[in-house]
C-alpha cells in the first residue's frame, strides 16, 4: 500500500503547493484512509489511488455543492 500512497501524495503535491509539514500531514490521513479501504476489500492500486485522491481533494476543498456525501 506504500506505493499506493506514494502515488497520491505525489499527484496530490503537484496539483497543490504544499510545504512539507503540509505534505506528511496530509501523507498520514491518506495512509490511513488508505488502509481503511483496503481492510474493507479494495485491492484494486488504481481505484485505491483515485480515491485517495479525491478524499484529499474533498478535505482541502470541502464537499463539492449538490453532492450529498450519501
Amino acid at each position: 500500500m506504500n506505493e499506493v500512497v506514494d502515488r497520491v501524495i505525489h499527484t496530490f503535491g503537484m496539483m497543490r503547493n504544499l510545504d512539507e509539514a503540509g505534505l506528511r500531514e496530509a501523507r498520514e490521513s491518506v495512509d490511513t484512509y488508505i488502509s481503511t479501504l483496503s481492510s474493507a476489500g479494495e485491492t484494486d492500486p488504481k481505484r485505491l489511488a483515485v480515491y485517495g485522491l479525491a478524499y484529499l481533494r474533498n478535505r482541502e476543498d470541502g464537499t463539492p455543492p449538490g453532492l450529498t456525501g450519501c
